[in-house]
């Protein structure tokens, strides 16, 4: 491998002038001649029956331009996987936060006050509010067609469990849960809509997967996807919680067509807080079975998880929580069964790490308490059993690269230096070093379907690259990501590469910015348009210089015969021949890559992602036992990460995975009270601040892996996956305390130490 100009070396965001500066358009930054302001009226009660909606005095308000109920909207059932929700609720409210009716005003404030002259007559029935009391036997039906109020189930099972267990040595059991958390993006949720005047809808809107929401968007309103065209502003943050569209995104299209206006939705800060899809809080009971070396030989998971009222990608997220983590080791046999529930509380939804966050918290939990149990040092039983390169998993994975052996053998080395002592403040302060390990992918197969992501490259007259993707930069960097593979492949600068703004109507087909996949499936396709627009272009300049295009190299925008150096043209040049003359060269690509995938069977098994991504976290914590109060002092974070396109970037998604992970570990709960919600602000929704930040000492092992550009692999989602149980680990070797819901708060751990106490006294 030569040296490289571009990848793997520190490369400024390519838009981060236009962020520090203000010039970023967000979605609240745009206005149109004429434009409106909606308002969506929610419900206030987690589950009722809507008796009558009286809406006169609200169009009486001076400055109301419509206002619609359910019979305003075309009633058509949308969704993800199983479409069971309207953009308006018709009878039925089914959880706090459910939308009733929108209002289009002049103002916001207009809007906002127009909200409180809509009547609503409910009829307030029992909520159900929690998973066991949704699956018992007489409860009362979230959705009367979902008998059970069961969503979806799994079953999955490899080799012979119950025959492994009985010859293991030890088998162990334990009972985990993990809780509902906000993606708490900076910018909230929103969308613009306009009907053309040639009947076409243009939706200005932060969506993670753009192609997927117009199809979404296009069957809410039962119209053909052609007629929208979504273009995309800069995103504040996503982590999951945009991939999918909300139901204002259909709203906002009806009362635009309603007012023959534009009409703009933002959400509030509450609002964002009452209906963002939060992640997926499940309880999961977990079987162990292992041998008296180490080796784990079997496991087994039970899972129940909140749906919420409505599915949107909960029923992926089990998918995941149910196999992954069978992938992270080498068992010999395992077995899950999953059950997705409806409850009256928020629909829930993806959030960084998809379902595989919350179970590797109850597996890496577990190998530790099992480890201790037996006398084991739990970092060499990881070693003994991680997953290695050249492996195919219990579920079909093809591990073409994995550094897994790696990460913790350099983790568990850099966590031990430089600890602080064990106890401080005359025992008061008691310190602990823990370890968890991590899987995900860097692509998603489902059964057959397409994974891949198209790229269009196009060279200007000036010699200036065009790039064109729809795969969404959230502010993650994937527009500089593109840029330097392109600058790379091509041989000129970055800042003579543009990567143009999303929009459906220009740009390719992109399934989406998730399951980590942009760096590694989007990355490839840019490179593969990048070579062929090159090899176009070569041919070219064979031509003018009148040599064989073999002997042509580019670099810094100049295309160069090797044996006469002197011999050469600007790109600039180059490109205005073939575009200017009667050459007519193309100078354009549009490649569609699909990765060397199968997808998975009707069991679940086979080689699903381009890519799969292994790290490990080593964190050193300090506990105040008489507070509870737990500090996390520093974290070592090694990942696999295939090949470095940007330091910078890496590191930042690795500092941005660990803030939220120790946000969900340790302060982060959604709250409600017969559902509720008790804390829909960030005035009393506790976050992780600068001030709870630790040291951060990434470690980069890179694999080059075959299949992603220039050997890159994912790093959006694995940098958050391990952090939740290698806290609870090293909280459990500071003080002895193992803790199996999150979040780990001050209180909890306050009783846990006043029990332990009392236990140690008798």
């Amino acid at each position: 491998m030569g040296k490289r100009k571009y990848v793997g070396l520190k490369q400024e965001f390519i838009d981060a002038k236009e962020k520090v500066t203000g010039q970023a358009n967000y979605l609240d930054d745009l206005s149109f001649p004429g434009m409106l302001y909606g308002k969506i009226l929610r419900s206030p009660h987690p589950h009722a029956q809507i008796k009558a909606i009286n809406i006169s005095q609200a169009l009486k308000l001076p400055g109301v331009k419509g206002v619609i109920t359910a019979d305003d909207c075309p009633s058509n059932y949308f969704g993800l996987e199983i479409a069971d929700v309207t953009m308006l609720a018709k009878d039925k409210v089914r959880y706090v936060g459910d939308e009733v009716a929108a209002v289009a005003a002049t103002s916001e404030e207009i809007a906002q006050a127009a909200l409180s002259l809509i009547k609503v007559d409910y009829e307030v029935l029992r909520p159900v509010t929690n998973v066991e009391e949704s699956v018992a036997l007489g409860a009362l039906l979230v959705h009367e067609d979902k008998i059970g109020n069961v969503a979806k189930t799994y079953h999955f099972e490899r080799g012979n469990v119950d025959e492994d267990f009985v010859r293991c040595d030890y088998v162990f059991e334990e009972k985990f849960s993990t809780s509902r958390v906000s993606a708490c993006y900076m910018e909230p949720f929103g969308a613009i809509a306009r009907w053309e005047h040639d009947g076409r809808l243009t939706i200005w809107t932060g969506l993670q997967a753009v192609f997927h929401g117009r199809n979404e968007i296009a069957k809410a309103l039962g119209i053909s996807p052609a007629l929208i065209n979504i273009k995309e502003p800069f995103i504040g943050g996503g982590f999951g919680g945009k991939i999918w569209i909300r139901n204002f995104h259909p709203i906002v299209a009806v009362l635009a067509k309603k007012t023959g206006c534009p009409v703009k939705i933002v959400l509030t800060r509450e609002e964002e807080m009452l209906t963002t899809r939060p992640r997926v809080a499940p309880k999961m009971r977990l079987k162990l079975g292992m041998m008296q070396d180490g080796t784990m030989v079997a496991k087994q998971a039970e899972i129940l998880a909140d749906n919420g009222a409505y599915t949107w990608a909960a029923s992926k997220i089990l998918l995941n929580m149910s196999m992954r983590t069978d992938c992270l080791y080498r068992f010999k046999s395992t077995r899950t069964d999953a059950k997705l529930v409806y409850t009256n509380l928020i629909p829930t939804s993806g959030f960084r790490g998809y379902g595989n966050s919350q179970m590797h918290f109850a597996l890496e939990s577990m190998i530790d308490i099992c480890c201790r149990k037996i006398g084991l040092d739990p970092v060499q039983v990881r070693l003994k059993n991680a997953s290695r390169q050249g492996d195919t998993t219990l579920h079909g994975w093809k591990l073409r690269s994995c550094g897994l052996a790696e990460c913790i053998e350099k983790a568990a080395q850099a966590i031990k230096v430089n600890r602080l002592p064990a106890e401080a403040q005359n025992g008061r302060i008691k310190r602990g070093i823990g370890l968890a390990c991590m899987n995900h992918v860097s692509g998603n197969r489902g059964g057959d379907n397409f994974d891949g992501s198209s790229a269009m490259v196009r060279f200007h007259e000036d010699g200036k690259l065009m790039v064109y993707s729809g795969e969404a930069d959230l502010g993650q960097g994937c527009k500089t990501v593109f840029a330097q593979i392109a600058a790379e492949t091509m041989g000129m600068p970055v800042d003579h590469i543009f990567v143009m703004p999303l929009d459906t109507d220009i740009s390719p087909f992109c399934y989406g910015t998730y399951s980590s996949r942009v760096t590694t499936v989007g990355g490839r396709a840019v490179q593969l348009a990048v070579q062929k627009v090159k090899d176009q272009l070569l041919q070219l300049a064979a031509k003018k210089m009148g040599v064989d295009s073999g002997r042509l190299e580019i670099n810094d925008d100049v295309v160069y015969n090797r044996m006469d150096p002197g011999h050469k043209y600007s790109l600039a040049e180059i490109c205005k021949y073939g575009i200017r003359t009667r050459e007519a060269a193309e100078l354009t690509a549009y490649i569609t890559y699909d990765p060397p995938t199968q997808g998975n069977d009707s069991t679940g098994y086979g080689d699903y992602s381009s890519a799969y991504t292994y790290g490990a976290h080593g964190v050193e914590v300090e506990v105040d036992t008489v507070t509870g109060q737990v500090r996390v002092l520093r974290i070592v974070t090694a990942h696999d990460v295939g090949a470095v396109i940007n330091p910078q970037g890496v590191f930042g998604q690795i500092s941005g995975g660990v803030a939220q992970g120790i946000g969900w570990t340790l302060y982060e709960n959604q709250i409600q009270k017969n559902g509720i919600p008790q804390n829909a602000s960030l005035r009393n929704y506790i976050l992780m601040t600068i001030k709870d930040m630790p040291k951060i000492e990434p470690i980069l092992v890179e694999t080059n892996d075959p299949v992603g550009p220039f050997g890159a692999k994912g790093i959006g989602e694995p940098t958050l996956i391990p952090t939740a149980p290698a806290i609870a680990n090293a909280i459990q070797d500071a003080v002895g305390i193992r803790i199996h819901d999150l979040p780990i708060t001050a209180e909890k751990m306050f009783w846990a130490l006043q029990n332990h106490v009392k236990e140690g006294e008798k």
